[in-house]
């Protein structure tokens, strides 16, 4: 009876933590809007390591919030019993199974989104984005223009060929997800398409000097007659 009362306050416990938790990350979302469609990609790989890691996380406080409150000291001069080993190999088995299987679990998920990432090499739309100290430099090849906006067509597949200049640059937009290294003397693909209508701000992730903070430039989702409209306008 003693154990099972133990198993249901642990329980209690790590089910209260657990929806603390979710109540936490629920009000206050952990990344940002999601407005691509390969952040759905990073998102599913990055909630599934959330919700390992929060339950996880709930048990083990739920555990210890019990031992502190059922196994404290009733006199100040009192001991606990001592012991120098485990009465059984039960508990360490059972951790040491869960956690390798979690692991491969979490490397499986991992894999299947990136593999759904990098799988379609095609694009619709190609744009050459050349990185320097401290700007970035966009080409759109289909019109032979240049420009320090970056134009994107929401729903379109484009290929993002990322260039530097000097140093190595990272082009980034949260709201995107992913992040590619721009290297000197490389030309390196990065396929992204975006969702959602609105203007982004690119950053440089990869410390690059002193103005790195200063390294940003707007990017501009549009529908397919805006986009036309505005390549044609800007240049």
């Amino acid at each position: 009876m003693k154990n099972k009362s133990a198993v249901a306050a642990i329980a209690a416990l790590s089910a209260l933590i657990a929806w603390g938790l979710h109540f936490v990350f629920t009000r206050f979302p952990t990344m940002p809007l999601a407005a691509s469609e390969q952040a759905a990609h990073v998102d599913s790989a990055w909630n599934g390591l959330l919700i390992v890691e929060g339950a996880i996380y709930a048990l083990v406080m739920g555990y210890l919030i019990y031992c502190v409150y059922a196994f404290r000291a009733k006199k100040r001069e009192e001991q606990g019993q001592k012991f120098d080993r485990s009465r059984g190999r039960f508990v360490e088995v059972a951790w040491l199974a869960v956690s390798v299987a979690l692991t491969l679990s979490l490397a499986a998920l991992g894999s299947h989104e990136l593999r759904a990432l990098i799988s379609d090499p095609t694009a619709d739309i190609d744009i050459e984005v050349r990185a320097s100290q401290f700007s970035w430099e966009f080409y759109y090849p289909q019109t032979k223009t240049f420009g320090d906006k970056l134009y994107m067509e929401k729903g379109k597949r484009h290929r993002i060929i990322l260039t530097s200049k000097d140093v190595i640059h990272a082009f980034w937009v949260p709201e995107f997800r992913l992040k590619q290294d721009a290297v000197p003397g490389k030309a390196i693909p990065l396929i992204l398409t975006p969702t959602k209508v609105g203007e982004y701000t690119l950053l440089c992730n990869q410390l690059c000097g002193r103005d790195h903070y200063d390294m940003r430039a707007i990017v501009s989702v549009l529908e397919h007659e805006e986009f036309e409209k505005n390549m044609k306008a800007e240049f």
